[in-house]
Parts: structure tokens; C-alpha cells; sequence
């Protein structure tokens, strides 16, 4: 039986809420219509490191959305491939994505940018195109930032790639979960540790992270689309 209340997971609704509006979700939901959401990604939303594909966050995120939202029609697609960079997603947008006909995009990135250094501006100009064409398509998009790296001093420009996702995300009136400090808060309280954001040979310690992240976008998702409806549940 689903716990009501994952205590592992909470985080305060400042660090995962957003200002952003989601208009052809909310709209999806307050008709009655399916609402098909794609999460398109790397690694991390593929699932890399889960001790099974029911473990991944898309997964989680599907199944807390219909605890929170009975009786609406949802679907979450899984369009993560590992390794992907921000471009290689851009050009999978038509086929994988908006092929389902989503009404929300749910797009991770940077991770790889960030790592190859692959050049700020370059990487802000694909964010700006890839949201462009996803909105053209006739969804709405939500950014997810970049995980938390052990060891950050190797890669000198990784911070400057997160801020950047942000500035774009700004400028383009773009929500973002902000994972970064959502995990930041969670491994500060003790929750997590930095070894379970990022997977490893064979010992699916990531699973606790992916259930997090499931579970805090799903909330944060349920109140976006219909506050009244979660209102009175946990």
C-alpha cells in the first residue's frame, strides 16, 4: 500500500514549486481530456542504474499523478536515452516526442554540455530552439536542471551551464523543477547522499533518487494543474 506521505522525499514546496503557468496541461485536465506528458532526457530519465524500468521517475511520476489526480487520464512517456546532450535531444524532439501529441514536455538536460563544456552560448541558443519547436508542436515545457556532481571542482564550468538553463528558462517564460537544490536539500537533511544521484555498477542505489524526483515533480505538477483537487489530499 502507497505510504500517504513519503517523509524521505518531502521537500518545502518553495524549492520545487515554479511561478510558471502551464496553460495546454491545465487545460487538458480541467476538460476532462487524456493529458500525455514526455519525458524527454538522458540518462536519468531513461532510468540508467534502476533495479527496473518501474523504478525510473518517469514511472513514479505517472503513478503519483494518478494518486493525486484520480479519475483524469494520464500518461508519462519515457523519450530518455543515456549519454544524450542537449542537442542530440533537440533532433529526437519530432520523432519521439511530439509524435505522442503531448500537452507537457518534461525536458532534463545539460548534464553532458556541462561535463564536455560544449560552450555556454551554444548551449543556451539549442535550449531556446528546442523550446520553441516543443511549444510549436503544441506542448507545454518544464526544464529540469542538472544533478549535483561529487567531486564538482573537476569540471569548473558545471555551475555556469545550470545558471545558464535558468537565464533561457527566464527569458522564455519557462518553468523548471529545480532538481539541483531539491537534491541539495535532501542530501543536507541527511535523506539522500551524493551517491545515489548519479548510478553506479550494479547497486541501484539511484532507485531513492528517482522515487524522489518522481514524487516531488508529481506533486508539484498536481497543484500546477488542479489545485482543487489536491487540496485535501497529503
Amino acid at each position: 500500500m502507497r505510504p500517504a506521505v513519503d517523509a524521505t522525499c518531502t521537500v518545502p514546496e518553495s524549492l520545487r514549486g515554479f511561478a510558471a503557468d502551464l496553460p495546454l496541461a491545465r487545460a487538458a485536465i480541467a476538460d476532462g481530456q487524456k493529458l500525455t506528458i514526455v519525458a524527454l532526457g538522458s540518462s536519468s530519465t531513461q532510468g540508467a542504474g534502476a533495479s527496473s524500468e518501474e523504478r525510473s521517475y518517469p514511472t513514479v511520476l505517472r503513478k503519483e499523478l494518478a494518486h493525486l489526480l484520480p479519475g483524469h487520464e494520464i500518461d508519462v512517456v519515457n523519450a530518455g536515452i543515456g549519454g544524450n546532450s542537449a542537442h542530440q535531444m533537440y533532433q529526437r524532439i519530432d520523432a519521439d516526442v511530439l509524435s505522442e501529441q503531448p500537452r507537457l514536455v518534461i525536458w532534463q538536460t545539460g548534464v553532458f554540455d556541462a561535463i564536455n563544456d560544449i560552450g555556454i552560448e551554444k548551449f543556451k541558443r539549442i535550449l531556446r530552439k528546442g523550446i520553441a519547436r516543443i511549444r510549436d508542436g503544441g506542448a507545454d515545457v518544464m526544464l529540469v536542471d542538472q544533478l549535483p556532481l561529487p567531486r564538482p571542482d573537476r569540471f569548473p564550468a558545471y555551475a555556469g551551464y545550470v545558471a545558464a538553463l535558468h537565464e533561457v528558462a527566464a527569458e522564455t517564460e519557462t518553468a523548471v523543477f529545480r532538481r539541483s537544490d531539491m537534491f541539495g536539500f535532501l542530501m543536507e537533511s541527511g535523506r539522500l547522499r551524493l551517491d545515489q544521484m548519479l548510478p553506479t555498477a550494479g547497486d541501484h542505489l539511484v532507485d531513492g533518487s528517482y522515487h524522489c524526483l518522481g514524487v516531488n515533480i508529481g506533486r508539484t505538477l498536481a497543484e500546477k494543474l488542479s489545485p482543487r483537487a489536491t487540496a485535501s489530499r497529503p
